[in-house]
């Protein structure tokens, strides 16, 4: 997979994406190969990860990476300030 994940996109797509190339089934390898799949914001995410949790199983990786990056929610009105806090945090133009 060469398409890097650049933190504006959906991250489920993104997983997505990575289990259409990699395979249904999670391999211990994939907690190793994923930052590859990462531009320089979401590599830092996931190197700060490593550093202080480690990143030895793919499901708590997943889901970290789920809760990071994922700024959408149920709530409109919620969704709308989230996305002001991303805006904010990465200023975007």
């Amino acid at each position: 997979m060469t398409e890097k994940y650049d933190w504006k996109d959906d991250p489920h797509t993104h997983l997505a994406k990575w289990i259409k190339a990699y395979g249904v089934e999670p391999q211990p390898e994939w907690v190793h190969l994923f930052y590859h799949s990462l531009d320089v914001i979401s590599m830092s995410w996931y190197l700060e990860t490593e550093l202080l949790h480690g990143t030895g199983e793919w499901d708590i990786l997943r889901e970290g990476f789920i809760m990071t990056f994922n700024f959408e929610d149920e709530f409109d009105c919620i969704d709308e300030v989230l996305q002001e806090v991303k805006a904010a945090i990465f200023k975007i133009s």
